[in-house]
C-alpha cells in the first residue's frame, strides 16, 4: 500500500531558473545550471526505483511504501529516497542513485563516478544509507512510537540497499575484500528480497512470526512515521550568493503543448494538455517533458503516451470506432495494449515494464499474472 508518494521538486527548478535571469557572475551561474541538473537526475532516478517498488508492492495490504522523506530529529536530517515496511517490521531503507556513466567502487569502499573525462571521488550510499538508519532508529526507540506486543515495542529489523539504475555500470571489488551486495539495479529489489527470504533459516522464520503485526498496525504506524516528514526548504538565493536587490520577481511559465479551458468568463483557467491523446496533463508531467524535449520530439506528453510515444490513440484512427470490440486491423497486440500470452488489456505502466525487461519476458508484452508464470 502506498503511504507517501515522492514530493515535486517543479518550484525549486523555478526557483533557481529565476536564478539566472539576475546580474549573476560565471561562476553563480554554472553552479545554479549544475543544481538543475542534479535535480532533474535525481528525480528520474528516485522515479525509476519508484516505479519497480511500486509495481511489486503497491497493492499489497502487507507491505507499506514510503516515498521521499525527511525527518529531523534532535538537530539531525534524514533524506530517505524510499522505504519499505512489511508486517514482520522489516525496514527496508532504499536510496537511489541515477550514476550516467556508471560507478566505480573499490576495494577500500570508496564510490568514483566517470564525468566522461575522469573519476572522481562521491560521497558513499552505503555510509550515507547507515546514517540514515541511525536516525530512524533513534525516532522509532521514541517512547509510544513502535506497535507493541504484551506492552512490550516490536523491535524493527532494518536493511539497507542502493538502487542504481538497471543500465547503469557497476565496477565491484571481490566480495572477500568489500562486500557490495547492498548495491542493486532497481529491477533487482523483488530478487533480492526474495532471495533474504530464501536465505532465512526456519528457526529464526518461525521466531519472527511472534512480531507479525496486523495489516491496520501497519499502515497507522507507517502514517505515524510519514507525520514527521519535513519538506526541505532552501533559499537558493542565499545559497549561490544572490543579492536580493538582482532577484526578480515572480516568473510567469511559459505555455508548452496544448491548453484546455476550465470554468467560463474572465475566471477561465487553462489547462496544459497531452498533444497525442488530448487528456489534462499536470505541472509535473509538462516539466518531465520540457527537460527530454529531445526524447519526445518538443511535445507534451501524458505519461500513456510518453511510453508509446509514436503510437497515435487508436480512437483517433480512421479505421476504429471508439466503442468497435476486437481486435482493429493493421493494430497489433502490442500496439494496443493487449497481453500476448493471454490476451488481456495491460495498462501503460505493464507495456512499459515489459519493454524495459525485453530479454526477461523475449520482447513480449505479457500482463502481470503471466509475467509471474513466465
Amino acid at each position: 500500500m502506498l503511504i507517501k508518494e515522492r514530493d515535486d521538486h517543479d518550484s525549486d527548478v523555478l526557483s533557481l531558473r529565476s536564478l539566472l535571469d539576475c546580474q549573476i557572475t560565471a561562476k553563480q551561474r554554472l553552479l545554479i545550471e549544475r543544481e538543475i541538473k542534479c535535480i532533474g537526475s535525481g528525480a528520474r532516478g528516485e522515479d525509476s526505483s519508484a516505479y519497480y517498488i511500486d509495481f511489486r508492492s503497491r497493492d499489497s495490504r502487507n507491505t507499506a511504501i514510503i516515498h521521499d522523506l525527511r525527518i529531523e530529529h534532535r538537530g539531525f536530517v534524514a533524506q530517505i529516497d524510499h522505504l519499505l515496511i512489511n508486517r514482520l517490521l522489516d525496514v527496508y531503507v532504499l536510496e537511489s542513485k541515477n550514476y550516467y556513466y556508471g560507478v566505480k567502487i573499490t576495494p577500500e569502499g570508496e564510490f568514483l563516478v566517470w564525468n566522461g573525462k575522469t573519476y572522481i571521488a562521491i560521497e558513499s550510499p552505503i555510509e550515507q544509507n547507515k546514517r540514515h538508519i541511525d536516525l530512524l532508529d533513534r525516532v522509532f526507540q521514541q517512547p509510544g512510537f513502535l506497535p507493541t506486543r504484551l506492552s512490550v515495542p516490536i523491535p524493527p529489523n532494518f536493511l539497507s540497499y542502493v538502487m542504481v539504475a538497471p543500465n547503469s555500470r557497476v565496477d565491484r571489488p571481490a566480495k572477500e575484500k568489500f562486500d557490495t551486495s547492498m548495491v542493486i539495479k532497481a529491477d533487482g529489489l523483488g530478487a533480492a528480497i526474495d532471495k533474504r527470504i530464501d536465505d532465512t533459516s526456519a528457526v529464526v522464520a518461525v521466531a519472527s512470526l511472534s512480531k507479525l503485526v496486523s495489516q491496520e498496525t501497519l499502515e497507522t504506524f507507517a502514517r505515524r512515521l510519514v507525520r514527521l516528514h519535513r519538506p526541505s526548504k532552501i533559499d537558493y538565493a542565499a545559497k549561490f550568493g544572490v543579492t536580493v536587490a538582482n532577484v526578480p520577481g515572480p516568473i510567469q511559465q511559459p505555455a508548452v503543448g496544448g491548453t484546455t479551458d476550465k470554468g467560463n468568463g474572465s475566471d477561465t483557467k487553462k489547462e496544459p494538455i497531452c498533444e497525442a491523446c488530448g487528456g489534462t496533463v499536470d505541472g509535473k508531467v509538462v516539466y518531465y517533458c520540457r527537460i527530454n524535449r529531445e526524447k519526445f520530439g518538443g511535445k507534451v506528453l501524458c505519461r500513456s503516451c510518453q511510453q508509446t510515444p509514436n503510437i497515435e490513440p487508436m480512437v483517433q484512427s480512421k479505421s476504429i470506432k471508439p466503442n468497435e470490440s476486437g481486435p482493429p486491423t493493421g493494430i497489433s497486440a502490442t500496439q494496443k495494449g493487449v497481453c500476448e500470452k493471454c490476451g488481456v488489456a495491460v495498462d501503460g505502466k505493464v507495456v512499459f515494464f515489459c519493454r524495459m525487461n525485453k530479454g526477461k519476458y523475449d520482447g513480449k508484452i505479457l500482463c502481470r499474472d503471466c509475467q509471474k508464470a513466465s
